[in-house]
């Protein structure tokens, strides 16, 4: 009996030295390659840096422990982040997926946008080599933003990103799906009638089309000449009484600014009449006839609620639902 049991440690023993031997390996060579991936993001227009790096996690995980981690990009807008503690790990037997962590948060600055956004926790995980794409998720825990929108606080985030295996040979295919979940937003002021706090936003979207290199600005340029779209799914507002769904089409025009046509479901659509007078972008004499108009077009659900369905409009720096002009949009530079 002896024997066999001796048989076994030793078998074991070895298997354990094996398996201790890949993982100081593979963990020597992650430490060693993580600088020369870094520096060939920049080619991307992609940046990583770092005080101090750590890998971690013996025996079951591969831990890349980042002390003062600072990152930037050019890509959906120019940006940089500082995180005091970046951690990724991946299971050792697993390395296609890894969790992402920032628990002392991170601090987002846009050129343009004047004080950073901060974030007090990020989680995320990242999924490399399904059919597919890659998959990102992430979630981002009390952010407060500075700036043009000094005061504006989200308690939640998160957003789930998909990017084909393939990138887009033409303008009828995907560059990039997202699906984003704000919740439990408070803005920096208040918008009769529907006050400061909104309850939800929901967006999922898929960006058609391939975005060259260069600037922002002539990236777009050429994104847009070639045909290029983002097609709304599904977007969705819960502010107080008042809930919209809409799906459509969003593009840029030859001056780079937002165009598009949607379909919006509206639940309490005097409500919009309401802040479009407010706003003064529809005069206070008119706003009786529009509710009037308009409810004549609503129906009525099994819940009892009255809906409106109408054409949403961007175009010309404004927002029209039906034939009614209810917002102004801001110039876009792009700089």
């Amino acid at each position: 009996m002896r024997r066999p049991v001796l048989i076994l440690s030793a078998v074991l023993a070895l298997a354990w030295a094996g398996y201790s031997g890949y993982w100081f390996y593979t963990a020597k060579r992650l430490g060693a390659g993580i600088g020369p991936w870094a520096e060939a993001r920049r080619a991307q227009g992609y940046t990583l840096q770092w005080r101090t790096l750590a890998v971690e996690g013996y025996p079951a995980a591969f831990r890349l422990h980042f002390a003062d981690a600072a990152i930037g990009g050019v890509r959906p807008l120019p940006f940089t982040a500082a995180l005091p503690t970046l951690i990724g790990e991946t299971a050792a037997w697993d390395m296609r997926h890894w969790r992402l962590e920032a628990p002392q948060g991170l601090q987002v600055e846009v050129p343009g946008a004047g004080e950073a956004i901060t974030a007090a926790a990020l989680d995320a995980n990242l999924g490399f080599g399904a059919p597919e794409g890659t998959a990102v998720d992430f979630t981002l825990h009390g952010i407060t933003a500075g700036g043009v929108v000094s005061g504006l606080h989200v308690g939640d985030a998160t957003a789930h990103l998909t990017v084909p295996a393939e990138p887009p040979a033409s303008h009828r295919d995907a560059a990039i799906a997202a699906a984003i979940h704000l919740a439990k937003i408070t803005l920096p002021w208040q918008l009769p009638p529907f006050g400061s706090d909104i309850e939800a936003v929901r967006f999922a979207a898929t960006v058609r089309g391939a975005m060259p290199s260069g600037t922002l600005r002539q990236a777009l340029d050429a994104w847009r000449a070639d045909g290029g779209t983002v097609e709304v799914e599904d977007g969705a507002l819960r502010w107080g009484k008042l809930a919209v769904t809409t799906s459509g089409t969003l593009a840029l025009d030859d001056a780079l600014q937002p165009i598009g046509a949607l379909t919006a479901t509206i639940e309490d659509h005097t409500a919009i009449v309401d802040a479009a007078v407010a706003s003064g972008n529809l005069p206070a004499d008119n706003a009786n006839f529009v509710k009037a108009f308009l409810g004549l077009m609503a129906k009525t659900g099994a819940d009892g609620k009255k809906r409106l369905t109408l054409p949403v409009s961007l175009q010309n720096d404004r927002i029209y639902l039906g034939p009614a002009q209810i917002a102004r949009l801001p110039r876009f530079t792009w700089e």
